[in-house]
Formats: structure tokens, C-alpha cells, sequence
């Protein structure tokens, strides 16, 4: 399989990338970011370089034109180039109106054009809103988001589902938990990381600490995509496993929650951060409030019911996710 991979240079693209080479699949990585540059504030490093098997183009989605011509002769999306600052939409409201619905809607013209089928979305919990502590389940609704991000996710998404009802497409749509890992380059760990490397001696958290989500590492990512696209008669995935395909039982668009089994205080993880870089007297200042920001949503509890439907059980809970990656991340000595 030729998979074209949108923000293959971040950190969930990346490692899809990493996964379908040693499968033996080729890959395209089409990003703005270059596949391999030195970290700034605006730009996170890219966390891979370029293999044999893999082909990096530097492109924004927001070029159609080149994008169309990047993506020709491919067989399959798997679309992860968006916002990654869930904050900053409420002080630039168009940020993820360019970079998720009208980014989407690029990824799925230049589909249509060059004849490709198939998409792999990554979309967002954001989507849900503010549940006040409800589990959610994939057909929960009306679905009502409280920033920006979701807001953009939740449009991506239904033009996924426009364009494979009107175009013959097939999409999988995930909307996973926090993922974290070694290779990140944003979220709490990481920010947690960045600041006590900056100072050992305080702590800046956003809230008051009690905000509660689910946690996912990204090797129980991986393996969610692989199964989901194996019960969904893929054949690159059946291939790695080794099966004939089957028959995909949900022609169009389907869409997964993707957690964890539990969910942890960002409190604990602050703590855990703390413990493992060998820090005491740490000093916590709370920003204060409920949320961490503006669209933030304090509690978010995922069913995954129906991922476990089709085999997939995660492997790590939240706290041994969070312990794993920040293991991974303190190993890694690259400064921040």
C-alpha cells in the first residue's frame, strides 16, 4: 500500500509512519514542518527523518493545488495535520477553521480528484462538549463543543461523512483521549517537563489540578488503528496480520472512541512528573478555575465500548501510560 500521510512529521503521524514502513508499506509524509529541523516555540521538532521507504514532501493542506498533486497515485489518507493548541482558538478564531475544517476539506477534494477511497481521521473528545462527567458514547448527541478545536473536528467530521456518502468513501473516525508518549511535542507531560527543566524549584499548573481524562499511550494507538482497520477489511492490515481481509460490516463512515479504562487528576500527574525527575520542594502555583483554559473541559469520560467490540483492549491504564511516557520523555536528553 502507498499511504499518504497528512502532519506525518508530529507525533501520532510520525508514529502511524514508523508502523506501516515495518510493515512494509511506503509511505509519503506531507507536512509543513520539515521532516528533520531544530525545535522552536513555534514549530516542535519534527520527530523523525526520512527512511527508504518514505518520501517527505514539505506542503501546507491549505494549498489544494499542491496537495493534489502530492497525494496522486496513492491508495489510502490517514489525515492527522491540525491545530495542535487547543487554547489558542480563543484568542485566533480562525486557526482552526483554516487547519481542521478547511484542511479537511482539501484532503477530501484532493481525494475525490485522484481517485483515492479511503481515509483514517483523527478527530477529538472535543466534539462532545462539555458532558459534565457523562460517558460518551459514539452516537451521543447533540453533540455541542465548547471551543474552537471541537468546533473544527466536529465540521472535519462531517464532511468526511458528506464526501464518503457522496463519492463512494470509506472513513474511519477516531476520537481518542490525551495521547501521550515519548516522542510528543505538546501537552501536560510535556509541559510539565519543559517548565520544571526551566525551574526545578516551581510549577506553574492551569486549573486547579482536578481536571480528570483518560490517557492513552500511543502503542495502544497504534494497535486501535491496525485492529479497526483489519475488522474493516483493509488489506494492508490483514496483510500484517497475516488474515484475509474480511468484508467491511460498516461501509461508509464509522467512528470510534479511542481511552483508556480510567482517567487521573492532572494533580497526580504533576506529582508523578515531580517523582520521576527526582525533584523535591517542588513549589505548585494554580492558575485557578475549574478548566485550564478557555474551552477546556474539566472531566472527560470516553466509552470504548464498541473499539472493544472488534478485539482491541488496551494494554496500559492511564497511570501507566503517563508513567511510560514520561519515562520515554526524560530519557530523551534533546532540550526542549
Amino acid at each position: 500500500m502507498k499511504a499518504f500521510i497528512t502532519g506525518g512529521a508530529g507525533f501520532v503521524g510520525a508514529s502511524v509512519a514508523d508502523f506501516l514502513l515495518s510493515q512494509g508499506h511506503s509511505v509519503t509524509i506531507y507536512d509543513i514542518r520539515e521532516a528533520s529541523s531544530e525545535p522552536s516555540a513555534k514549530a516542535p521538532k519534527a520527530p523523525i527523518e526520512p527512511l527508504p521507504a518514505m518520501q517527505f514532501i514539505r506542503g501546507d493542506v491549505n494549498d489544494l493545488p499542491a496537495l493534489k498533486a502530492a497525494m496522486a497515485h496513492h491508495d489510502a489518507v490517514f489525515h492527522f495535520a491540525a491545530n495542535s493548541d487547543i487554547a489558542l482558538g480563543a484568542y485566533d478564531t480562525s486557526i482552526d477553521l483554516q487547519m481542521s475544517t478547511i484542511a479537511t476539506h482539501n484532503v477530501l477534494e484532493a481525494m475525490r480528484k485522484s481517485d483515492i477511497c479511503s481515509i483514517t481521521y483523527f478527530s477529538g473528545s472535543g466534539v462532545y462538549g462539555d458532558a459534565h462527567g457523562s460517558e460518551m458514547r459514539e452516537d451521543a448527541g447533540p453533540l455541542l463543543p465548547v471551543s474552537l478545536y471541537g468546533a473544527g473536528k466536529l465540521a472535519a467530521e462531517g464532511l468526511i461523512s458528506a464526501y464518503s456518502h457522496l463519492f463512494g468513501m470509506d472513513a474511519l473516525i477516531f476520537r481518542p483521549a490525551n495521547i501521550v508518549g515519548g516522542k510528543q511535542t505538546h501537552g501536560v507531560i510535556f509541559d510539565f517537563v519543559r517548565k520544571l527543566r526551566t525551574n526545578p524549584y516551581q510549577l506553574e499548573v492551569l486549573g486547579d489540578g482536578k481536571q480528570t481524562k483518560s490517557y492513552i499511550h500511543i502503542s495502544d494507538v497504534i494497535e486501535a488503528i491496525h485492529l479497526a482497520h483489519n475488522h474493516h477489511g483493509s488489506a494492508w492490515a490483514a496483510q500484517a496480520l497475516g488474515e484475509a481481509a474480511s468484508v467491511s460490516e460498516h461501509p461508509g463512515v464509522t467512528v470510534y472512541n479511542l481511552a483508556s479504562a480510567d482517567e487521573v487528576s492532572v494533580d497526580w500527574i504533576a506529582q508523578t512528573v515531580i517523582s520521576h525527575m527526582k525533584l523535591s520542594d517542588v513549589e505548585i502555583n494554580y492558575t485557578g478555575g475549574a478548566s485550564g483554559w478557555p474551552g477546556d473541559v474539566p472531566v472527560i469520560r470516553l466509552s470504548t465500548e464498541k473499539l472493544r467490540s472488534v478485539g482491541w483492549r488496551p494494554q496500559l491504564s492511564s497511570k501507566e501510560a503517563i508513567t511510560m511516557a514520561v519515562q520515554e520523555i526524560l530519557s530523551d536528553k534533546t532540550e526542549f
